[in-house]
Parts: C-alpha cells; sequence; structure tokens
C-alpha cells in the first residue's frame, strides 16, 4: 500500500539522508511520532536512546517502570523481517503480552507496551521500499540530513477495495471523501470507474476524530447514499465508525474502502454480542469488583454506561461481597422488573463465565456525591428538588417489596451538569425484595448511611425504615456538606449511630430553613417505629407545601419522557399538589 510520506523528511545540509523504513506512531497525545531510518533504533530513558522517553510526555505512574535502555528495534538486510528486542527490567509489551528479553518479529500495526501492560506508547508501521522520488535528496553536491520533525498520531486507515483506488492513512481531526478536489481524499475515474464516479457525490462522506471521547463518527453527505457494513446511514445521519467496518456507495452497496483502527480503547472491553452494537470510551469509574465505561450505540451515537463486575467465586465465604453472584443476580432482577423515572433503567444484559455487564442509560450529571462536593453552591430550594425525586424514587420501591439498603449520594445519578436535574437511584445489589412485612437480618450498608437497628445487637432484625433514616442522613449531608456522624474510629462511629448522637449547632446550619431541620429530626429517630415513614415525608410540609418545586420537577420529566410516556406520570405520585389533611403538621 503506498504511503504520502510527511514533508518533514525533506534534506538539509548536514548528514547523509538515510532512507525511512519505519515509524512509530504515538499513542499518547504528549508523546511524537517517530520516523526510524537506521537499522537499530533504541527507545528508552537514556540520553543516548534515539527516542527518549521524558517523564513530562507519560503518565508518572509509568515514566518509573521505563528502563534507561527499554528496548530495540532493529532491521538487518538482507533479512527482512523487523524485531523488537526487550532490554528492560520491567517487560516490553507486544499486543498486551510480555516478550521477556526475547527478540520477536515487529509487523504492522503492532502496539507497543513499555513497563505496563496496559501502557500502549507506539503502534509500529512499515514503509514501502519503493519511497516516492519526492523524498529523495536534491542533486547536490552537498551533504543532506534528514530533520525529525513531530508527526501527527495516525489514529486510522481507509484500506481500499478497489484496484485502483489509492488507500489512506488518517491523521487530523477530519478526513472528508468525494469529488471535489477539496476533499481529502480525491475520487477520480482512474480510482474508480466511470460508472461509480457517478455515484460519488462531490462532498460525500466526512469522518472526525473526537479528541474528548476517542470515538471515531462517519457522517453520510451525500445524495446517494453512504453504507456502513451493507446498512445506508442516511443524509446528515452520523454513525459510529468502528474497526473493520466496511464503507460502501451505490449501486448495490459496492464496498469502497475498510477502516481500519490503529489503537483503540479496550477493544476487548466488550464481549462480542455488545461489541457488536456498542462502542466503548471513555472509563466513567473504577472499583473492587469492575468498572463503568461509556459507550456509545453505533446507528445512533447514543451514549449508554456499560458496568462491569468481575464475578466472586460461588462459595459462601464470599457472600459478603458484593459481586457475589447471588447479590450480582438480585442487581439484574431488580432492574429488570422495574421501570420508574427516578430509578436507573437497564437497557441490556450480558452474562459471561467470569463477569457481568449492565448496559445502563448514561447520566451525564455523575454521582450526586460529586455535586454536593463541588464548587458550585446548591441553595436549599435546589437540594429540595434533587431531594424530592429521590424520596419519590424510594416510596416507588417500598412499594413493590424492595428495601434498597445502601441509600447514600454515590448511589443517585444525575442526568445534567444543571443545578436542578433529574436524579436516578442505582445500585441495587444490597437490595431485598421482601413480601409485606417481612424482616431483614442481614448486616449490610454503607456504614454512615446503616441504621441504627441494623448496627445494635440487641435489635435482631429491622424493616424498610432503614432506608428512611439512610435518606436522613444524605438530606444532611446535602444540606451542610457534612456528615451527621463521623469518627475515625469504627467502634465509636457505630455507638454514635446508635444512640443518634448528631447537632446542627454549626455554622453550616445558620441559614437552613426550620421545616427543613425538623424532617431531617424525624428520618434521624433512633426508632425505627417512631420514625418517620416514606410516604409522610412526601406529605411533610418541607416538600409538600412546596407547589413550584413539585411542578417544576414534572416539567423537567416531561422533557425527557417520549409522548406516550407522559400519561403514566400519575401512577408516579407525581400530581401536586398534596391534600392539606395529608400534611404532616410541624
Amino acid at each position: 500500500m503506498a504511503e504520502n510520506l510527511p514533508d518533514t523528511l525533506t534534506p538539509s545540509s548536514q548528514e547523509v539522508i538515510r532512507q525511512p523504513w519505519g515509524r512509530l506512531v504515538s499513542c499518547l497525545s504528549t508523546l511524537e511520532s517517530v520516523v526510524i531510518d537506521k537499522s537499530s533504533f533504541k527507545i528508552g530513558r537514556g540520553a543516548n536512546c534515539d527516542v527518549i522517553i521524558d517523564k513530562n510526555k507519560i503518565p508518572q505512574n509509568g515514566y518509573t517502570n521505563i528502563s534507561k535502555e527499554h528496548c530495540l528495534i532493529t532491521k538487518e538486510p538482507p533479512d527482512t523481517n523487523i524485531y523488537l528486542k526487550d532490554l528492560s527490567k520491567n517487560g516490553t509489551y507486544l499486543n498486551s503480552t510480555n516478550i521477556r528479553k526475547d527478540k520477536v518479529i515487529l509487523k504492522d500495526n503492532d502496539k507497543i507496551a513499555m513497563g505496563q501492560k496496559n501502557l500502549d506508547v507506539y503502534v509500529f508501521q512499515s514503509f514501502p521500499m519503493d519511497v516516492p522520488d519526492t523524498l529523495t535528496p536534491s542533486m547536490s553536491n552537498s551533504p543532506a540530513v534528514a530533520i525529525r520533525a513531530p508527526l501527527l498520531p495516525t489514529w486510522g486507515r481507509l484500506i481500499s477495495c478497489m484496484l485502483h483506488l489509492d488507500s489512506f492513512d488518517l491523521s487530523g481531526p477530519t478526513f472528508k471523501v468525494g469529488r471535489s478536489s477539496l476533499c481529502d481524499a480525491v475520487i477520480d475515474r482512474m480510482g474508480i470507474g466511470s460508472i461509480n464516479k457517478n455515484k460519488f457525490s462531490k462532498e460525500h462522506f466526512l469522518i472526525v476524530k473526537n479528541a474528548d471521547n476517542n470515538i471515531t463518527y462517519i457522517t453520510d453527505l451525500s445524495r446517494s447514499g453512504t453504507y456502513l457494513n451493507g446498512r445506508l446511514i442516511g443524509r446528515n445521519n452520523r454513525n459510529i465508525l468502528q474497526n473493520d467496518d466496511t464503507i460502501g456507495i451505490s449501486p448495490k452497496k459496492t464496498r469502497v474502502y475498510v477502516y481500519k483502527s490503529m489503537y483503540s480503547l479496550d477493544a476487548n472491553y466488550l464481549p462480542p454480542e455488545l461489541r457488536r452494537k456498542y462502542e466503548p470510551s471513555i472509563v466513567l469509574g473504577k472499583g473492587a469488583c469492575g468498572e463503568v465505561r461509556l459507550v456509545y450505540e453505533k446507528c445512533t451515537c447514543k451514549m449508554y454506561a456499560v458496568k462491569k463486575i468481575l464475578k466472586a467465586r460461588s462459595t459462601a465465604s464470599q457472600m459478603h461481597k458484593l459481586n457475589h453472584p447471588s447479590k450480582i443476580h438480585t442487581e439484574i432482577n431488580i432492574l429488570q422488573s422495574l421501570s420508574h423515572p427516578f430509578v436507573i433503567h437497564m437497557e441490556e444484559i450480558v452474562e459471561t463465565q467470569d463477569e457481568v455487564f449492565f448496559v445502563l442509560e448514561y447520566m451525564k450529571g455523575g454521582e450526586l456525591n460529586n455535586r454536593i462536593l463541588s464548587a458550585v453552591p446548591l441553595t436549599e430550594s435546589n437540594i429540595k428538588c434533587l431531594f424530592y425525586q429521590i424520596v419519590l424514587a424510594v416510596q416507588f420501591l417500598h412499594t413493590n417489596g424492595i428495601t434498597h439498603r445502601d441509600l447514600k449520594p454515590e448511589n443517585v445519578l444525575l442526568f445534567s451538569d444543571d443545578v436542578e436535574t433529574l436524579v436516578k437511584v442505582s445500585d441495587f445489589g444490597l437490595s431485598k425484595v421482601t413480601d409485606g412485612e417481612d424482616l431483614m437480618t442481614t448486616v449490610c450498608g454503607t456504614l454512615q448511611y446503616i441504621a441504627p437497628e441494623i448496627l445494635d445487637a440487641r435489635i435482631p432484625e429491622y424493616d424498610k425504615q432503614v432506608d428512611v433514616w439512610s435518606l436522613g442522613v444524605i438530606l444532611f449531608y446535602m444540606l451542610s456538606k457534612n456528615l451527621p456522624f463521623k469518627s475515625p474510629d469504627r467502634g465509636i462511629l457505630c455507638k454514635l449511630i446508635i444512640s443518634g448522637s448528631y447537632n446542627m449547632d454549626e455554622l453550616s446550619w445558620s441559614g437552613i430553613s426550620h421545616l427543613a431541620r425538623d424532617l431531617i429530626k424525624r428520618m434521624l429517630t433512633v426508632d425505627p417505629q417512631q420514625r418517620i415513614t416514606i410516604s409522610a415525608i412526601l406529605n411533610h410540609p418541607w416538600l409538600a407545601k412546596d407547589i413550584p418545586m413539585q411542578y417544576r420537577v414534572q416539567a423537567m420529566l416531561q422533557d425527557t419522557l417520549a409522548p406516550s410516556e407522559r400519561n403514566e406520570m400519575d401512577t408516579y405520585n407525581m400530581e401536586p399538589p398534596y391534600k392539606t389533611n395529608q400534611i404532616v403538621r410541624v
């Protein structure tokens, strides 16, 4: 395949030029790509290396694992093979495999990671030996030099499916294909034939690489149609472009190009059945049991969040773990059975032998905890708007016999970055489905939010009122940015919770209304029988009398619902105002 090498290889007047035979395309935005024009090419931190890895050009946690002389790339004619040799202490990885001081054959598009398996540094690309004449030194008696200037990283390639049609490297943020001379790839009669040429528009399709999310898009600009894997994209529509996708035109969905990604964000993150439908993007969060990643639906470009959980062993000794299969299947069953505007929606689920993948609706605003701790101030009115929705979600759960048991700001997700936005309750791994007045005995949850009856050994059982206590802690935290029960000592913290010892005398409470404080006191009542119920919370005047707030929530919800779903809003107990005789007196 012919390559158009950059003008940066033009000769100067200091040393004889060497013919380039390969290049290392950077996988990092801070690291330059380089041309290889020597038979032996060394990479490392040392000053004697051909490529010196500077600590400012690589993540700090990866730089310390790179040796002074880390790896060596060699080409020794007449042998046509190119070799990669590991010289390091911490390993050189070729396509995620540690070559361990060995020398292996280096092929086109191989990924080289240094020091750690997941730190891809370069993608190798070879050059053909018949380099275009424009790269040879001028006819002069003066010696020439190859000046190495940074190359734009090549992130993709369009491989021609037609004999006389050129292939192209993709390195800039956009790449346009069509008949116009202003396009990056100009389609002419010689390349595609007179019949097919007439089916190409002046501007036929556009490929865009988004640097923020590492997603590649293709937009159909044509009148005659651009096809992705045989399916029409449609004029001005945009789809996700994935590795090995075929791009075609009319007639008969003629294949023109195959797209090749030089590197991607963990292409094997998703199982095959999800990989065909979604393109993985940035990591949204990580934990001991797995991670959550943003993905894009290929056909619609719609964003989802995929939660991947690594299964623990199915043994009794592992029952306490959040990733025990029994807890995972509890969450699966609950998410499959529930449908409510303030409960996270599961799009689909795939289970493998070792992992479970939840495809969930994407909540751009992130976790409530981050919003509470952010520099953006939240007024009591803003907080009430968010808390009202959480209460409606918990009421819905209790009505359906579900006790969440792990309510906390990290498990409440926000629809957007606006100060007032929709919220969704998530993470049902510790939830319990009960029948009527069934009681629970398991000690579980996050300590700062656990109700006293769960911790008190004198109380053998508890009920759904534990969620009300957690709501009280959440509201206390939202209004003051402090937790009501705090101690570095676990034993002391448990005693504070069991006794209900907290205060609102700090300066942060000076501007909080009497009604808000009263509601918190009713929720943080130690005796669950005396504690306010979830329905009574909705009838408390702090919420029930704020009719404008309730209508604002309704309006936000209507904006996100399809017309067919808006008729169901009355089933969500969202029709204000509440009757006066239902309001809790304070």
